[in-house]
């Protein structure tokens, strides 16, 4: 069995033992900003961001292409995008194309301009008065300019964007067995105003085409602005966490989905010469990254195979909220209890444990479950637990689950949690 990623293991300490225990990990694995990632999304409410399907399945480059006037083109099952520059008109009346947009900045401004057009529910989308405000409502404490400057890259980027035609094709198989397509093209504004003032010239409002705007509002995916913040640094952990954001909550609970690393590669735009770089890089990301800012998702990334299991979005409840976890129970019951009752009396500690695990899922079932022990205390069944505090949090938080777990062993009455005797 796969160990739980690095982020997690922070996040769970931090529930089960406190901030001082959380760090200590993080610090012991040499990793001690994970643990002031994990904090920032852990004691947060989630923010709500969105970005378009299209693009958590199908990612931008992640660093400058050798032709940066090549058309981008991803597959992700049955869509496929293609992201074209195209010519800006310059005052002097010449043409230039800016190129494709690169790097974790472009992916910061598509979901910043994107979660403002879902937010207002307005194809008018207002950056700011002046690039230096757009950057303090985009979470940038440092803004500078000059040649290789925040604000100057960030312009040079978002131009780029705008430049860009999409085109957006899908392809399907109707009832009848007959082929099926369609395809859009858009571009992600059309129209747009700023001012050449100061360092940068910088576009004050954009106007979404009402194509790109259409299909945004029906295929935009949740995300937490918390989490974006934590993870703006890095292209990767951006794109597998929105990868996952849009993938894991529809996946079927009966069941993972399964994936090469040869199919990740083609959803990120990675050639697939270089394979074991490209594990490695997002091995990394899920284990110090993304794991710590979507402490929900489940996910296995091994060394030949990837699998995805059935998740919560990012928004569906904070993980951590102050101190406090909050586990979901599943829609269906993972075990169900027998016809009869079962005649081997002896086995059933054994079948409350495995209902329990069951509904827990791995990760919690290792923090809540770890030296449970099933035991008769005057006829009846308990829970015996190694501490008073995962007694008292198991006894108020996990009590459907007990219930349920009393249930399959055919027990009357749910079980009691109790302190296991020094």
């Amino acid at each position: 069995m796969s160990r739980s990623p690095l982020g997690k293991q922070v996040h769970t300490a931090l529930v089960a033992s406190g901030p001082e225990a959380a760090l200590a990990l993080a610090q012991e694995a040499g990793q001690p900003d994970l643990f002031q990632r994990v904090n920032a999304v852990a004691t947060k409410s989630p923010v709500p961001s969105f970005l378009h399907s299209a693009l958590c399945a199908m990612s931008l480059p992640v660093r400058r292409p050798t032709d940066q006037l090549a058309p981008i083109v991803r597959r992700d099952g049955q869509y496929t995008l293609a992201i074209t520059p195209r010519p800006v008109l310059q005052a002097d009346g010449t043409l230039l194309a800016p190129g494709v947009p690169y790097g974790a900045l472009p992916r910061l401004i598509l979901i910043h301009i994107m979660s403002e057009a879902v937010r207002s529910k307005s194809r008018q989308v207002a950056l700011g008065a002046t690039l230096t405000e757009w950057m303090r409502r985009m979470g940038y404490r440092t803004i500078s300019y000059g040649p290789r400057g925040s604000a100057t890259l960030i312009s040079h980027q978002l131009d780029r964007l705008l430049a860009c035609e999409w085109i957006i094709r899908w392809d399907g198989e109707a009832a009848d067995g007959s082929k099926e397509f369609g395809i859009k093209e858009i571009k992600l504004s059309t129209e747009y105003v700023g001012s050449n003032g100061g360092s940068a010239g910088f576009n004050r409002e954009i106007r979404l085409t009402e194509g790109f705007f259409d299909h945004l509002r029906e295929h935009a995916v949740p995300l937490d602005e918390n989490a974006i913040r934590q993870l703006r640094d890095s292209p990767t952990a951006l794109d597998l966490y929105t990868w996952l954001a849009y993938r894991l909550p529809r996946i079927n609970g009966r069941r993972p989905s399964m994936l090469s690393w040869q199919q990740l590669a083609v959803h990120f735009g990675n050639d697939g010469n270089n394979i074991r770089k490209f594990r490695q890089t997002v091995r990394e990301a899920w284990d110090r990254q993304v794991s710590a800012v979507y402490p929900e998702a489940r996910a296995d990334f091994d060394a030949t195979l990837i699998r995805l299991h059935a998740s919560p979005a990012p928004l569906s409840r904070p993980l951590v909220k102050g101190a406090t976890l909050t586990l979901v129970p599943p829609k269906e019951n993972p075990l169900p209890a027998p016809d009869a009752p079962p005649t081997d009396a002896d086995g059933t500690p054994a079948r409350i444990i495995a209902a329990l695990r069951a509904q827990l899922g791995v990760v919690e079932a290792r923090l809540w479950l770890a030296d449970a022990r099933i035991e008769q205390q005057d006829g009846e069944w308990v829970l015996q637990l190694p501490s008073r505090f995962k007694a008292d949090w198991v006894r108020s938080k996990l009590s459907n689950m007990l219930e349920h777990a009393a249930a399959v062993a055919w027990l009357d009455r749910a079980l009691d949690v109790v302190v296991r005797p020094a």
